[in-house]
């Protein structure tokens, strides 16, 4: 029966693709999106559950981040609430698998550069099982990072079902990662760029052309399933022009890079600190999490608003439409985002690192917007500058110096901020490479003696032969 079905598979696959390209591949990247988006959609409602069960005791699938979040019923007791979290975290990287902690991309990215691109399909289930978790206890992370590991997880799962070389199921997974932010962010275009980009640099024809199938099959499932939605607030923002525009962006790009270089050294410190001082993974991530939780209630007590929650959407909204308009609160929670999220990933937990990006980049830039519209008198502009802060924070400390600005505007609808956009992500990007090679993504697998090379595309059938089975 098994030789049957593989003989089954191997025709079926030769059939739709005999030289390795071709419609085959559009096909298997059309199944990879689908999957992606059904999973990205079902972990939606679990984030959505575990927040209400955590925070309220209710049994609900409606959990909008867009909106500030309902006040917690247990008043000063939510402080232990990310604790209980951080403790079924903990039960699951130590008793199961530890490759459901951390960000998730970089576990595809060792995958991909070390193992042909052999992820186990647990993973599919576990990893957004343990962010779900992390996030709907209040921990600072984004749903991206689960969403890209499961993707790739469907992708890989493909090198199971079908016999295929492992360039060929390296594809995929990139395929399967893209789907999965596209799907999350509802950006197709953003995520088809970071997959080719940041993943799987392999620009031949076939190769783009089912990366953006997959992306635009993970969307069309979500927005099915949640609608047309744009997960950031849509203001409009005036169109500067003159001498000065772009060098000022420029210079908003010098400060993003310094603010990403800082970010990852933060967040790689918090790790390496507190595996020496607390070497028990429960104790750390538990006290950490206290710490997180203890962040949580003050921002509530002082604010009425849990800003620093998941990956902080309502607050980049507020940050957009100029609600919060402080300069001294923007720095405030610049370091506070960038601290709860070094403790929440650092110490054991489990989610992404795009999103609490996005919030710092906006708190940032709306920052030097401020300063800007002194200075300058470009009234009006604090959301164009908040805008593209955050594709530099992005474009910098992901590497994804191209998809950041194209994410950005496809999260905000804002199709003419791209040019300045772009400006400020790659001066970010261009400076960070100064201070630091490594990206956030590659920096934990440079710490374990693996160097990947940032946006480097390599020949897998020369680093990992096709094995007789893949045949």
């Amino acid at each position: 029966m098994k030789q049957a079905w593989t003989s089954l598979c191997r025709t079926l696959h030769d059939r739709l693709s005999p030289v390795g390209e071709g419609p085959g591949l559009i096909l298997l990247g059309a199944l990879v999106g689908l999957l992606a988006g059904g999973g990205a959609l079902l972990f939606h409602y679990l984030v959505a559950l575990l927040h209400n069960l955590f925070f309220q005791g209710s049994w609900s699938f409606y959990y909008n981040e867009h909106l500030p979040s309902t006040p917690a019923r247990w008043g000063p007791w939510v402080i232990l609430v990310p604790v209980l979290g951080a403790f079924l975290v903990t039960i699951l990287v130590q008793r199961v698998t530890t490759e459901v902690e951390g960000a998730g991309v970089s576990q595809v990215m060792e995958s991909v550069h070390t193992d042909g691109g052999r992820i186990r399909p647990i993973i599919a289930v576990l990893r957004p099982l343990a962010t779900a978790l992390t996030l709907g206890s209040g921990g600072s992370a984004g749903r991206e990072g689960p969403a890209m590991q499961f993707g790739a997880a469907m992708g890989a799962l493909m090198g199971h079902v079908l016999p295929m070389s492992d360039s060929r199921r390296i594809h995929l997974v990139g395929c399967g990662v893209g789907a999965g932010i596209a799907a999350v962010f509802n950006a197709p275009l953003g995520g088809w760029f970071f997959a080719m980009e940041v993943i799987v640099p392999d620009w031949r024809p076939w190769t783009v052309l089912s990366t953006l199938v997959a992306t635009v099959s993970a969307t069309w499932i979500t927005e099915t399933g949640l609608g047309n939605f744009h997960i950031l607030a849509y203001v409009p923002t005036p169109t500067l022009s003159g001498s000065l525009m772009l060098p000022a962006f420029a210079l908003l790009g010098i400060v993003a890079g310094l603010m990403s270089f800082l970010f990852i050294q933060l967040l790689t410190w918090t790790g390496q600190t507190s595996k020496h001082y607390l070497p028990n993974p429960y104790l750390r991530h538990m006290s950490a999490m206290l710490l997180v939780g203890l962040l949580l209630y003050g921002m509530f007590w002082f604010t009425g608003h849990y800003y620093l929650i998941g990956g902080s959407y309502f607050a980049i909204s507020e940050i957009l439409t100029g609600h919060l308009h402080l300069l001294g609160f923007l720095i405030l929670l610049l370091i506070l985002k960038g601290v709860a999220t070094s403790l929440t990933i650092g110490t054991g937990g489990s989610g992404g690192i795009f999103s609490p990006s996005l919030f710092m980049g906006a708190a940032m830039g709306a920052g030097v917007g401020y300063l800007a519209e002194g200075l300058l008198g470009w009234h009006g502009s604090i959301p164009l500058f908040a805008m593209c802060g955050m594709a530099g924070m992005v474009g910098a400390s992901t590497g994804a110096l191209i998809s950041a600005p194209v994410m950005v505007v496809e999260l905000t609808n804002n199709y003419h901020i791209l040019l300045p956009a772009m400006v400020t992500s790659l001066t970010a990007f261009a400076l960070r490479r100064v201070f630091l090679e490594q990206s956030i993504y590659t920096y934990p697998l440079f710490k374990k003696g693996l160097d990947i090379l940032e946006n480097h595309y390599v020949v897998q059938e020369k680093i990992h032969p096709d094995k007789s089975s893949d045949k």
